[in-house]
């Protein structure tokens, strides 16, 4: 056997290979076999490969009617159910002084369902607190959001809507985008 302290050290690459052993299949007359595994694929195992984040941008146009026409965050997948694993919100105000969406009380809910009640679903809610101002002040700023659980219908999209299903009222001319990182891992139902 080579004295591995007679190598130095470096800084791998995907396609560099590492010397290992695959394991034959359990009850069968396989033998474990010495190959070449690269470091990508190894690399690949310590990251779950149906784990996924997605960001979408909402625009100052859907803000403005959030609650009437709530946006469509993932599409429905056939067959397929969201577990939604953690989301966050960054606001990006563009607005000036006294320019603002007043949302009232009513939160933003991230879920299948987008009218009430809500009190069974899988889902997030993000205070009115945190949602986006459209002036200069940063309200809000990032939100850190953790799934409730609960029932998620199978072959629905993900979707964001308010609470209470009503727009906001509009001071001035807010202007905002609000970006939305939600990761999830989508579940074969059938």
């Amino acid at each position: 056997m080579a004295n591995l302290t007679a190598y130095g050290t470096g800084t791998p690459k995907a396609s560099d290979l590492l010397l290992g052993t695959k394991t034959a299949t359990p009850n069968t007359n396989e033998q474990n076999i010495t190959q070449n595994f690269t470091v990508g694929s190894i690399a690949a195992l310590a990251s779950a490969p149906n784990i996924v984040t997605a960001t979408v941008l909402i625009t100052d146009a859907q803000l403005r009617t959030l609650g009437t026409a709530p946006v469509e965050i993932l599409p429905a997948v056939a067959g397929h159910t969201y577990q939604m694993l953690g989301l966050s919100t960054i606001t990006i105000n563009a607005g000036g002084a006294g320019d603002d969406y007043n949302w009232g009380t009513q939160s933003a809910l991230f879920s299948w369902r987008t009218s009430a009640p809500f009190t069974t679903e899988h889902r997030v809610e993000i205070p009115y607190t945190a949602l986006p101002s459209g002036g200069f002040t940063i309200i809000g700023g990032i939100q850190v959001g953790t799934p409730t659980a609960g029932n998620f219908r199978v072959n629905a999209a993900l979707k964001l809507s308010l609470t209470s299903s009503t727009n906001p009222i509009i001071t001035g001319t807010p202007s905002a985008t609000w970006k939305i990182n939600v990761t999830y891992r989508l579940i074969e139902t059938s």
